[in-house]
């Protein structure tokens, strides 16, 4: 939640205050045309979250790939599983649908999660997957992902959050304090992201390589 948003400027001013500390990492892909989307990579510091409990959620039916560690940072264990589950049959079935060859290319930045050799670490029904990394410190406006799409991930999704709040407590006497406790939880918040990364189009996807592509 952003620091300098009227929800935690006012939660900062509650008796007993305490920041929120819940984290979790997001990995995002897509393609240059914009038209197949990749399921995100989630990294949680918890593998069952008493919601899932409470919510009965099957973690393989969920919108993202559920993954976790202590830290809830990408690791190369992990970056690597999604590869080979995720991105992998993706990018196979979509080439295969498509009539196209049977050719991708994976960009990436040099993110300490993605380092060299990764190839060697794919399973072999991958190895028309190529593996390219940008050069170390290079623009932002030059990383397509960085071109609009995270940033109005972030709005979509802070949008969400807001409309949560707000249908939460209109009209009533929970406070924000109570929201985040009793009507907020990650399974909410899952949905939250599904909603958000929906809500990024094919159009604003191919606008976020023109830079790099040189693209019209």
């Amino acid at each position: 939640m952003p620091k300098r948003t009227f929800i935690t400027q006012e939660e900062a001013k509650l008796p007993g205050h305490k920041p929120m500390k819940d984290r979790l990492t997001l990995l995002f892909c897509a393609n240059a045309s914009g038209d197949l989307k990749i399921k995100p990579l989630l990294v949680y510091h918890s593998e069952n979250p008493r919601a899932f409990k409470k919510h009965k959620v099957d973690k393989e039916q969920l919108s993202v790939m559920w993954r976790s560690n202590s830290k809830a940072w990408v690791t190369r264990v992990l970056f690597v599983d999604w590869v080979n589950l995720a991105f992998g049959p993706a990018v196979k079935q979509y080439l295969l649908d498509n009539d196209l060859l049977l050719k991708a290319l994976l960009l990436m930045d040099n993110a300490p999660a993605h380092p060299k050799g990764l190839e060697l670490d794919s399973l072999e029904e991958f190895s028309f997957i190529s593996i390219m990394f940008l050069p170390p410190n290079i623009t932002p406006l030059l990383q397509p992902m960085d071109q609009q799409v995270i940033a109005n991930f972030k709005k979509l999704y802070t949008k969400e959050l807001f409309r949560r709040c707000f249908e939460v407590t209109d009209c009533t006497t929970i406070t924000l304090r109570e929201f985040w406790k009793d009507h907020f939880d990650i399974v909410t918040c899952l949905k939250m992201i599904t909603t958000a990364w929906n809500g990024i189009s094919q159009r604003n996807l191919n606008c976020a390589w023109r830079s790099l592509c040189g693209t019209k």
